[in-house]
């Protein structure tokens, strides 16, 4: 989301420099400082890129958008009547699955806006997965829902299948409970190994999961509408002045990704 950008001269709002303008609504460069001051104030403060670098620069441009993001979401909650839920909702945090399904910023409002959640709940009115589709993911998925043959073996405790490795895995998989194996050569030296417990592989049948996956699926389609939405209502109403771009805008001399 790049949306449109300001000339130099054009960031003025009064005697406060403009760091976006969202329809009607302005994001000042001052209110980017006191959030990015938060920021570097916060628990997360030593693993953040020092402000003088192209880094620090890019944390800031990321910062600007999704501050724009909350903004949108909340005139867009004003707009549609919506009330937020100001308690955090169970799932609300920002996940690296989440980030990857919908985009940086939209999961990161989506973990911390309640008028962006109830956004995104209003659009996923009508979005429920089918039967189809939530059985055809069960299927191309059964590993998630397939538990391993897990052994019990002294001295290693549980182990499954990948987790030892050679001979020694070998010896311990063909045994039988209760088995005393070896000594058999591994690192180290010889060992003698005593499979104590066998607990057979087993799956969570589809019914047991359905409903699960169901909800799940829905929560993601969700999201994603909600990130085509933003996308869509960034390019109509959002206007960023020099050094507050996307950080990936090719554009911006901090840009980490060139073609």
């Amino acid at each position: 989301m790049t949306g449109g950008v300001f000339p130099p001269e054009g960031v003025l709002a009064g005697d406060g420099a403009i760091a976006a303008v969202v329809g009607e609504q302005v994001v000042t460069v001052a209110e980017v400082d006191r959030r990015l001051r938060l920021l570097r104030g916060g628990p997360l403060a030593a693993r953040l890129p020092r402000p003088e670098t192209a880094e620090g620069r890019n944390l800031r441009r990321w910062l600007v958008q999704v501050m724009v993001a909350e903004a949108l979401a909340g005139q867009e909650a004003a707009r549609l009547g919506l009330a937020p839920e100001h308690a955090v909702a169970p799932g609300a945090v920002l996940t690296l699955a989440g980030a990857l399904r919908t985009g940086g910023v939209a999961a990161a409002v989506l973990a911390a806006s309640p008028a962006a959640r109830a956004v995104c709940r209003a659009l996923s009115a009508g979005r429920e997965p089918s039967e189809d589709e939530v059985r055809d993911y069960y299927r191309r998925n059964l590993d998630r829902f397939t538990t391993p043959e897990t052994r019990w073996v002294v001295p290693f405790g549980p182990v499954r299948r990948g987790q030892i490795a050679g001979s020694i895995e070998d010896a311990v998989f063909a045994a039988r409970e209760g088995e005393t194996v070896g000594p058999v050569e591994g690192p180290g030296g010889p060992w003698t190994l005593v499979v104590e417990r066998i607990e057979a592989a087993r799956r969570e049948p589809y019914a047991d999961v359905r409903e699960r996956l169901r909800a799940e699926l829905a929560k993601e389609n969700g999201e994603r509408a909600f990130a085509r939405w933003l996308d869509a209502r960034h390019a109509d109403s959002v206007v960023l002045t020099p050094g507050h771009e996307h950080p990936a805008d090719p554009a911006q001399p901090d840009a980490d990704h060139r073609h």
